[in-house]
């Protein structure tokens, strides 16, 4: 079944927006920070000034590296990914709904959650915690994922010390440099800093980790009006740029690291400047990207099915609705990340569970309809014949449990729903409370391992107190 049908440029659309791309290379040039990366580039015919630390990449060799990385996967009609816990500062507190900064506990709990809810496949710690040293939190937030993810996940890392120490401990987990390089344990988003400036920090980790082939997604994050172009197309031929830049620089690596061209786009709000998650020409932004990506013949995620509202409100429902959907119908493999709410104020656990409840359906939607001889039913239905009932058929019965049901969206009758009537934040609530109360963290690796990342933990924060 096709579900990627939804095309929002011609073919030529597509290719005059990479053509802008490829000139924004070769014409305007990037700045990349570090010294290593402008000999890598030099070596293979780019055009450095390092004094201004300029890269003009000429356009045959984007081509060539276009061609010659490893998609991390092919755009294909694949069943899509739910993606992580949205990563923010703030957590928003059911009861009085403020924001306060992140905790390690809320690490756990968001972790544990993720566990439990069927939709989200990659997780993440959802909030970065502040009661811990805030330079190594990211160490922290890797420690809790390591140790404890059911699931593939993804974290930040903010420096080239943490991205050592996060192959440390991956080495530990995978038992060798081998496993560990076919395992894929580790990626990383690779966030240019728009406009067309690559950092050092940035540039480290990704050397880095093409050493060993881990996978990379390339996402920059243009916002519309002020670090790109006030035009649609021109910030999504920036985008594309930026994108093509840090591939071209892994070709450079000669690494193997397959690579996604993604990225969390956003615009601005064009009276007060403010930045934007849930405006319509988001999700036309986005649109563009994955198109653009396909057609190079890369997987592409966005951060759609985000929010601006503050509450779990029409608004809300209605702008995550909108673009994960149309994301989601145009082949996007990635929708969104989950749990944001507020245009990035905080992160919600309740929220994350409707979102997951959203995924459920979409799921659904995505096995689409069989159709094979059981499924057809001729028999049944000339069994049936003329004026019967289905209902109490064996056929029926065998195929009760291929609908999909609700656990927190209701499908009560109108008198019997406001007899008992809870919001949906409330039924939510009920359901990340009970899944925290019955559900323990439990040790993902062997003991062993565990103690070995604890020792990399504990070696960073003795670093950082003699410091």
């Amino acid at each position: 079944m096709i579900f990627n049908q939804l095309d929002i440029l011609s073919e030529n659309e597509i290719e005059r927006i990479l053509d802008t791309s490829y000139r924004i290379l070769e014409e305007v040039g990037l700045r990349f920070e570090w010294a290593p990366a402008l000999d890598t580039l030099e070596a293979r015919g780019c055009m450095v000034d390092r004094q201004a630390m300029h890269v003009r990449m000429p356009r045959k060799l984007v081509e060539e590296a276009v061609a010659g990385m490893t998609p991390l996967a092919r755009p294909q009609d694949y069943p899509k990914i739910f993606w992580a816990p949205w990563i923010g500062m703030n957590l928003i507190e059911f009861e009085t709904k403020t924001r306060r900064p992140g905790r390690l506990d809320d690490c756990r709990n968001i972790v544990n959650l993720v566990n439990n809810l069927e939709n989200i496949s990659v997780s993440s710690t959802g909030v970065v915690p502040q009661d811990v040293p805030i330079e190594i939190a990211d160490v922290f937030m890797a420690e809790l994922l390591f140790k404890y993810s059911e699931k593939i996940f993804t974290t930040w890392t903010y420096t080239i010390e943490t991205g050592r120490d996060l192959v440390e401990m991956a080495l530990a987990v995978t038992g060798g440099e081998e496993e560990f390089r076919n395992s894929k344990v580790l990626n990383y988003l690779a966030e240019p800093v728009t406009p067309l400036k690559m950092p050092r920090h940035m540039l480290e980790i990704m050397t880095l980790y093409a050493q060993y082939d881990q996978p990379i997604n390339m996402g920059s994050m243009v916002q519309v009006g002020t670090t790109g172009p006030a035009t649609l197309a021109g910030s999504v031929a920036l985008q594309m740029a930026e994108n093509m830049a840090g591939l071209a620089y892994l070709y450079c690596l000669g690494s193997k690291s397959p690579v996604a061209l993604g990225g969390p786009m956003q615009t601005s709000d064009m009276r007060t400047g403010r930045c934007l998650y849930a405006a319509p020409e988001l999700s036309l932004i986005h649109l563009a990207l994955v198109a653009c990506a396909h057609h190079l013949g890369y997987m592409s995620g966005c951060t759609s099915g985000l929010c601006d509202a503050n509450t779990m409100d029409f608004q809300c429902g209605w702008e995550r609705g909108l673009s994960g959907v149309l994301l989601w119908a145009a082949g996007s493999e990635s929708i969104g990340m989950r749990g944001e709410i507020g245009g990035g104020e905080g992160f919600s656990m309740e929220s994350l569970v409707v979102e997951n409840e959203m995924g459920g359906m979409l799921r659904r939607i995505s096995e689409g309809i069989i159709v094979n001889d059981e499924t057809l039913a001729l028999d049944i239905i000339e069994k049936v014949g003329i004026g019967g009932n289905y209902l109490y058929e064996t056929h029926s019965a065998q195929h009760a449990h291929d609908f999909w049901q609700p656990e927190v969206f209701s499908r009560k009758q109108y008198a019997q729903f406001w007899e008992n009537y809870r919001h949906i934040e409330e039924r939510a609530h009920e359901k990340v409370a009970r899944i925290l109360d019955t559900s323990e963290l439990s040790l993902q690796v062997d003991e062993d391992v565990a103690r070995e990342i604890d020792r990399i933990v504990k070696a960073r924060v003795d670093k950082l107190k003699s410091a």
